[in-house]
C-alpha cells in the first residue's frame, strides 16, 4: 500500500522507459533504499553507475563527495543512529545486533550550506534523491530468495521484522530530507509512477535560500572568472598566422584545428600542440575534441608521454610538474610556471606566465616571427594549405606506425585475432606453465616455486594495466600506442598485467566468457614471445571460486564449466595451475603494485616470496579495498605507508592498484583518499584505457582513446615468408 504522507506525481517525463517527475534532470538522479529494494535494477536500466557508492550523510561535506560525481548513481546511505556513536548502514552487524532494532538519529544528518550568493552551487537543487521503497513483505520475499544462492552478505541475517524496520529507517530519512529542502520522491519499484511527499498541515518545507545581498561588483568578479576559464573576453583574439611573441597579455587563437608550435624562452624547448586522432574500425583516423601537447623530438619514436588538453580546462606548462619534467625534460630555462593554456569554448588561450618568454606560431614550413603587439591579418591561402599539410603529416606519419605495430601482432598471435583450435590452445597453456615453473625475477619460495614477490630490475621500463575485463581492443590500443611494442621488442620494457583479465564487466554481458579466453590467448601468446617481458599479476577474478560473483552471476563458476565445456576439463585444470604459479605483487625501485590492497598486517619479503603459507596476506592483496565507514576492514593511509616501508622503497614511490574503479567515466585515478601517491587503475573502460609508465624516473599516467583494433587486424592480409615488417628500435631516455 502506498504511503499516505505521499501522492503521485502528476507531471511525468520517461527517461529510458521509466516514468519522473518532470522538472527534474536525468543526470541529478541518486537511487536509494534498503536491501533488496531494487537499487541496482533501476540505475542498471537507467545505464547509470551501481558500484561502490557508499555516502555517509552525517559526515561533514558528504555533498562533495566524489561518487556524486557521476549520476544516475546508487549510493548505499551511512546514517547516524540513536544510542550509537558512528554512523553505519542498516545492514551493518552493529544496527543488527541491537535489540530492539535502533531508529535513525534524524539531528546528526549533516545538511549543506544554503545558496547565499548569486552563482554560489545550490546543493539542495543539485540531487534528486529517489527512495525505493517496496513493501517490506516483498523485499523479505525477494531477500529470501537470494539468499539460497549466498550472492549478496547482507542477507546473512534476515527476517521479516529486519526488513521492516531498515524500511522505516529510510522511509524517515525520506520524508526529512524533503522537510529540509531536497528534492525527494519514493516509489515502489521500477514499474511503478513516482511519488511526492505531503506535507502535514502545519509544516513549512525549508526552501528558501538565505542568500547574501546581491551586490553588481560580487557578481562581476563571479563572472570574471568563469569567464576567463572558459576562455571569453580575454586579451587579443588573434588569427594565428605567423610565429607570435607573447607578452602580458591573454592572447585567444581561433580553434580551427590547427597544430601550434610552442617555443618557451628563446628556442629553449619546443613543444607542439595537435588536436587529438583516433583509429575507427576501418583505420580511418577522426579527429577528437580534444588537443594533445607533445615534444616533437621523441614523440612517436621513443618511450615518453604527453599532456592531454580538454574542452573547458586548462594547464600550465612549467617544470614545478614532476610529470611535465619528466615527459618534455624542460632545460633550466623553462619557468616553474611558464605557460597558460586554456581551451575555451571558441579557441585555445594563451598566457604567458615568464619573464623568459613564450612564442606561438602555425606549424607551416617558415614563419617569421612578429614582435611587435599588432596583429597581422591572413597570410596567403597557400600556407594554410601548408598548415593542413602538417596535421595530415602527423596523422599519416602515427597511422602508418600503428598499423605497422598492428600487423606485428597479427604476426604474434599467429593470424586473425579468434580463439585458437582446442589442441593450439591446450599446448600454448602447457608451455606458459613450464615457463612459469622458472619464471625470471622471481626468488623461489622454500618448495622451489617462483614465489609470490615479482621484482622488477630498475632497467626495465614497467608498461602497467589493470582489470581489462576481456577488453581485447583495450590491449590492443595499449601495445600500439607509444614506443610500447618496440621497448618489448628490444627488451628494454615489461609488460605488467594486474590481474582481472576475464569476465566481461559490461551490461548484460556478465556470462558471456569466450572474450575472456580469447584475452587469455593473446596474453599467453605475449608471454612465450617475451618471457622475460610480459608478467601478470593475480586478482580476484583469476579463480574459479563459487565465492567469485557479479550481481547475482555466479562467474567464477560459470569460468570454470565455459572452460571444461569448450576446451575440456585438461584445459580448465591447466588454467587452474596457471593461477596457482602466479605472483601477487609486482616491485621495483620505481614502483610497488599489487591487484587490490595493500596488507592490513605488516609484511616482510620473506613473507611475500612464501605467501603460500599466509592465506590471510593473499586475501587482503587480491580482494580488499579501501576502508571505508561500512567497511572498517579496508585498508588505509596508514597500512600504504607500512606496506612501502616494508619493501625498503622511498616513501614517495608510487603504489599501483586496480580493483576499485571509483567512476564509471574514467580509467586512472591519482592519489585516491587523499593517500599521496597511491593511484587506482581500471583498463576495462570502453571508451578510454589507462596505463602507467616511466619516464625518466617518473612514474607517468597516461590514457588513450580505445580503437575498434581486433576488425583492423583481422582484415590485414598475412604477409609473405620473410617479409614481416620492422619496427623502429627504441630510444632510451
Amino acid at each position: 500500500m502506498p504511503d499516505p504522507r505521499t501522492a503521485p506525481v502528476e507531471s511525468l517525463q520517461r527517461f529510458k522507459g521509466v516514468d519522473f517527475p518532470r522538472d527534474i534532470r536525468f543526470r541529478q538522479i541518486l537511487v536509494t533504499g534498503p536491501p533488496g529494494a531494487g537499487k541496482t535494477t533501476m540505475i542498471r536500466h537507467l545505464g547509470g553507475w551501481s558500484e561502490e557508492g557508499y555516502l555517509d550523510i552525517s559526515r561533514k561535506h558528504w555533498w562533495r563527495s566524489e561518487l556524486l560525481s557521476f549520476r544516475p548513481r546508487e549510493i548505499h546511505l551511512g546514517l547516524p543512529m540513536l544510542g550509537l556513536p558512528k554512523a553505519m548502514s542498516v545492514y551493518d552487524p552493529e544496527f543488527l545486533d541491537c535489540d530492539p532494532l535502533p531508529s535513525v538519529d534524524l539531528a546528526r544528518i549533516t545538511l549543506p550550506p544554503r545558496q547565499r550568493f548569486f552563482l554560489s552551487v545550490d546543493w539542495y537543487r543539485r540531487y534528486v534523491f529517489e527512495f525505493l521503497l517496496p513493501p517490506p513483505e516483498l523485499v523479505f520475499q525477494r531477500r529470501t530468495e537470494r539468499a539460497r544462492h549466498s550472492t549478496h552478505p547482507v542477507d546473512a541475517r534476515l527476517s521479516l521484522e529486519i526488513c521492516t524496520a531498515q524500511m522505516e529507517v529510510f522511509r524517515q530519512v525520506a520524508e526529512y530530507l524533503h522537510q529540509k529542502g531536497f528534492y525527494v520522491y519514493s516509489r515502489e519499484g521500477i514499474e511503478s509512477a513516482p511519488r511526492c511527499f505531503i506535507d502535514p498541515p502545519g509544516v513549512t518545507v525549508d526552501v528558501t535560500p538565505k542568500r547574501r545581498r546581491f551586490t553588481f561588483s560580487s557578481a562581476l568578479a563571479r563572472l570574471k572568472a568563469i569567464s576567463a576559464r572558459l576562455g571569453f573576453g580575454v586579451g587579443h583574439h588573434l588569427r594565428l598566422r605567423d610565429a607570435y611573441r607573447l607578452g602580458d597579455t591573454k592572447v585567444r587563437v581561433s580553434r580551427e584545428g590547427r597544430p601550434i608550435e610552442i617555443t618557451l624562452g628563446l628556442e629553449e624547448k619546443h613543444l607542439r600542440i595537435y588536436p587529438e586522432t583516433r583509429m575507427n574500425e576501418r583505420g580511418e583516423v577522426v579527429t577528437l575534441d580534444s588537443f594533445i601537447i607533445i615534444d616533437p623530438a621523441t614523440h612517436l619514436h621513443q618511450l615518453g608521454g604527453f599532456l592531454r588538453l580538454t574542452p573547458k580546462n586548462w594547464l600550465v606548462l612549467g617544470s614545478d610538474d614532476p610529470v611535465q619534467q619528466a615527459i618534455f625534460d624542460y632545460p633550466s630555462a623553462v619557468g616553474v610556471h611558464h605557460l597558460a593554456v586554456i581551451y575555451g569554448r571558441d579557441g585555445l588561450v594563451f598566457r604567458n606566465l615568464s619573464d623568459a618568454g613564450t612564442t606561438i606560431a602555425p606549424i607551416v614550413n617558415e614563419a617569421k616571427v612578429v614582435r611587435s603587439n599588432k596583429l597581422r591579418r591572413l597570410r596567403p591561402f597557400s600556407k594554410r594549405r601548408n598548415e593542413r599539410a602538417a596535421i595530415t603529416l602527423v596523422a599519416d606519419e602515427a597511422k602508418a606506425l600503428r598499423m605497422n605495430r598492428l600487423r606485428r601482432l597479427r604476426e604474434i598471435f599467429g593470424g586473425p585475432i579468434e580463439l585458437l583450435p582446442n589442441d593450439q590452445a591446450l599446448n600454448l597453456i602447457n608451455q606458459v606453465n613450464r615457463l612459469m615453473q622458472h619464471e625470471v625475477y622471481r626468488a623461489p619460495d622454500d618448495r622451489g616455486m617462483p614465489g609470490g614477490l615479482l621484482t622488477l630490475p630498475p632497467s626495465l621500463t614497467p608498461i602497467v594495466v589493470a582489470d581489462m575485463h576481456a577488453q581485447i581492443d583495450n590491449l590492443l590500443t595499449v601495445l600500439t600506442q607509444n614506443a610500447f611494442l618496440e621497448a618489448l621488442e628490444d627488451g628494454s620494457a615489461a609488460l605488467v598485467v594486474l590481474g582481472d583479465a576475464v569476465h566481461c564487466e559490461e551490461d548484460g554481458q556478465l556470462r558471456v566468457m569466450k572474450s575472456s579466453m580469447l584475452l587469455m590467448d593473446l596474453i599467453f601468446r605475449l608471454k612465450m614471445r617475451f618471457p622475460e617481458q610480459v608478467f601478470y599479476v593475480r586478482g580476484n577474478h583469476d579463480s574459479f571460486s563459487e565465492e567469485l560473483a557479479k550481481e547475482g552471476v555466479p562467474q567464477g563458476l560459470l569460468w570454470a564449466r565455459e572452460l571444461s565445456e569448450v576446451r575440456g576439463a585438461v584445459y580448465q585444470k591447466a588454467m587452474g595451475e596457471f593461477y596457482r604459479r602466479l605472483p601477487y605483487v609486482v616491485v621495483s625501485p620505481h614502483f610497488v603494485a599489487c591487484h587490490a590492497a595493500a596488507p592490513k598486517i605488516k609484511v616482510s619479503t620473506k613473507m611475500l616470496v612464501n605467501i603460500y603459507q599466509h592465506p590471510e596476506v593473499v586475501r587482503e592483496l587480491i580482494n580488499n579495498r579501501l576502508q571505508r565507514p561500512n567497511r572498517p576492514q579496508g585498508y588505509s593511509r596508514r597500512d600504504v605507508k607500512r606496506f612501502r616501508k616494508s619493501l625498503e622503497l622511498d616513501p614517495a614511490t608510487p603504489f599501483i592498484v586496480g580493483h576499485t574503479p571509483i567512476d564509471r567515466e574514467d580509467t586512472l585515478w591519482l592519489n585516491v583518499d587523499g593517500i599521496g601517491n597511491h593511484h587506482v587503475l581500471f583498463s576495462a573502460n570502453p571508451r578510454q584505457v589507462g596505463v602507467f609508465t616511466r619516464v625518466g624516473e617518473t612514474m607517468v599516467p597516461l590514457t588513450y582513446p580505445v580503437d575498434a583494433l581486433t576488425r583492423i587486424v583481422n582484415a590485414m592480409k598475412d604477409e609473405a615468408p620473410g617479409l614481416a615488417p620492422t619496427l623502429p628500435r627504441v630510444v632510451a631516455r
